[in-house]
């Protein structure tokens, strides 16, 4: 009798870890948007401006979302930017990915690409997720890239590129914020 009250209790105790666990792993991201999309961010992450001087110069892509996390690590901040741009001809989510995959193998510096997957958004959409390790430059280490893009009513396209250190294994977490994507 005490072994199934053991058993019981083990199995419920079981059961709630498991629920309040998967429960967990979604409440670490609040819901943050723009006048054309909304993504949801970590919480300890902060909105970079555009008059903090930090974020890159683009004559061709606006910058639609920066974000990066508070707490820095070696002096390296978690960091995710959208970038925007008209579309001058159809495309798909996935094709507008692999283009600007092939340019990242020319722009970044050591590029190493780790894999490619399917994502898909809130939406429904369907596009590739490119995992790569690479460098901006000769002064910056290496570091880890998820990069997808997605098409918002045929003319608008989104890129998408989150920055982790190399050391981070496991991206699960950071593919599903991606993955919360919304055009409005």
């Amino acid at each position: 009798m005490f072994k199934n009250i053991f058993i019981l209790i083990f199995i419920t105790l079981f059961i709630v870890s498991c629920w309040s666990s998967e429960t967990n792993s979604k409440t670490w991201l609040i819901e943050t948007q723009t006048d054309n999309i909304s993504i949801s961010i970590p919480s300890s992450w902060k909105v970079i401006k555009a008059t903090d001087d930090i974020l890159p110069k683009s004559k061709s892509w606006k910058i639609e979302l920066a974000v990066m996390s508070e707490n820095a690590v070696n002096g390296f901040s978690n960091n995710l930017l959208i970038l925007s741009d008209d579309l001058n001809k159809v495309t798909t989510s996935k094709e507008f990915s692999m283009l600007n995959n092939i340019w990242a193998q020319t722009d970044y510096l050591d590029y190493t690409k780790i894999e490619s997957r399917d994502i898909t958004f809130l939406d429904n959409e369907v596009s590739t997720l490119y995992v790569f390790e690479a460098r901006y430059n000769l002064d910056t280490p290496k570091l880890k890239f998820l990069q997808t893009a997605h098409i918002c009513n045929w003319n608008k396209a989104y890129f998408f590129t989150l920055a982790i250190p190399t050391t981070i294994n496991d991206i699960s977490k950071y593919e599903y914020l991606l993955s919360t994507f919304k055009c409005k």
